[in-house]
């Protein structure tokens, strides 16, 4: 019997993307069919939009392909993907992107490093052409301060979610008892064999980005307090650097017209005090706040409806007997 890859597709009001995503993905990945069975794992994020009726209809299609799974309701990208990964039956599973921008070719050399005995296969960006000043600007700061907070984890620069895992090291990432893991963090964790295909980001086929401001620094902070207790670790750094400003603020005192310098020295120690203040007050927020989400032991996300394709089913069967 073939081995079959699991390709998992999260998408949240994208109904104009899911049969092409389908249809490339299929025309990707043509040449290994003879090898491999290909499944599809086509997850719902609690779409507004017409997303999972587009589903239901490629998936009439493409019945021995495409796995439908909807959700309850909107839980967001790292719950969308844990369902996913639940779900699949796949020998390898990839996890990527559904907007195209993730190039389902990579898959391939995923498939061929996988075929090598990697346990794991990183997609790490060779490059943004596609993305605004900004988005680099904020991609290259946040990869920087990952890995410096990374301890003794090793991080792939410029690697999101685009991954492939084999089934032990899936069902390793799916045994680990927390519930709001970060994806991309939490697959570094498992160590094992691991290997990196490089590859170019393409644009968004269609629609616009889920993604906002907010949601990027909600995304930034989960994996920053995710990943390990060195930001607890670098505040008493942040106090010696706060004391230090405070003393030069106090010898700037100096400088300051007599009537102005009881005023001067006042503000600014007590600016610099209740800023240090604050700043280790929102550190330790972060993390009693994944310390409530832990502690509650909700699951990430909540299957609403699933639909297996036809090479799931067999894939399962086999097993069985």
């Amino acid at each position: 019997m073939k081995k079959l890859i699991s390709i998992i597709g999260p998408m949240y009001n994208e109904e104009a993307i899911v049969s092409q995503f389908c249809e490339e993905t299929i025309k990707a990945l043509a040449p290994i069919s003879d090898r491999y069975d290909l499944e599809l794992v086509l997850v719902d994020d609690g779409s507004k939009d017409g997303t999972i009726d587009q589903m239901r209809r490629v998936r009439e299609i493409f019945p021995g392909v495409v796995t439908l799974v909807q959700l309850s309701r909107n839980f967001g990208l790292e719950g969308a993907i844990h369902a996913g990964l639940r779900m699949a039956a796949g020998d390898a599973v990839v996890a990527m992107d559904a907007d195209l921008q993730d190039p389902p070719d990579v898959i391939l050399k995923m498939v061929t490093e996988w075929e090598n005995g990697a346990d794991i296969v990183v997609g790490s960006r060779a490059g943004r052409p596609n993305d605004s000043v900004f988005k680099r600007l904020s991609a290259k700061l946040f990869y920087s301060t990952l890995d410096a907070l990374s301890g003794k984890l090793h991080l792939e620069k410029e690697a999101a979610n685009f991954r492939l895992l084999d089934r032990k090291a899936l069902a390793t990432l799916l045994a680990l008892p927390e519930v709001n893991g970060v994806f991309r963090v939490v697959v570094p964790f498992l160590g094992m064999k691991t290997t990196v295909v490089s590859y170019d980001r393409d644009k968004r086929f269609a629609g616009e980005t889920k993604y906002r401001l907010k949601s990027m620094i909600r995304y930034a902070l989960d994996s920053l307090t995710g990943i390990s207790i060195e930001p607890l670790r670098k505040i008493p750094a942040a106090a010696v650097i706060s004391f230090i400003l405070t003393l030069a603020s106090i010898a700037g005192i100096f400088l300051m017209p007599g009537e102005w310098k009881p005023t001067f020295l006042i503000c600014s120690v007590m600016s610099l005090l209740f800023s240090l203040l604050f700043f280790v007050l929102s550190v330790i927020a972060e993390y009693l706040g994944q310390v409530y989400t832990e502690v509650k032991r909700r699951p990430i996300s909540l299957v609403y409806d699933f639909q297996p394709s036809d090479s799931s089913r067999k894939k399962v069967a086999h097993e069985i007997l």
